[in-house]
């Protein structure tokens, strides 16, 4: 077995000490002179990031509460209809009365996509055109 030489480590430890020790004096100038500059700050964490009151502790920011988005038209569809499929199915479980009413929505006139969806041809992909070998040109 080796032996682990730690003399030689401590030494290197003991030369970067006073460097280190000179780093941070300058990180506290830094941070002194973004401070004096009104709380300047250099990123989210910087030192001038945290509002503070007269106490000394950190301001936390209220959100603003928004108001309510507007129902789409799937959420009036699902409102008036699901109360329909409850009382027309009441054995069946909320899971299947979502999806009933979801069938519905595919169909119903109400959904922009449905009608737009029926007036297109379904479309071809041309990944399974080339898989198959059609599609390409003979020379």
């Amino acid at each position: 077995r080796q032996r682990r030489r730690t003399t030689g480590t401590n030494m290197e430890m003991s030369k970067l000490a006073p460097a280190f020790a000179k780093l941070a004096e300058a990180a506290q100038e830094i941070s002194e002179i973004f401070a004096a500059a009104g709380g300047v700050t250099l990123g989210k964490r910087g030192p001038g990031a945290l509002l503070l009151d007269a106490d000394g502790k950190p301001i936390k920011k209220k959100k603003e509460k928004r108001a309510p988005r507007a129902p789409t038209k799937f959420n009036e569809f699902m409102r008036t209809n699901l109360a329909q499929v409850k009382s027309d199915n009441p054995d069946k479980s909320p899971k299947e009365h979502f999806a009933l009413c979801a069938m519905r929505w595919a169909t119903a006139p109400e959904n922009p996509k449905s009608s737009a969806a029926a007036a297109l041809p379904p479309a071809k992909s041309e990944k399974g055109s080339l898989k198959s070998g059609k599609g390409k040109s003979k020379k």
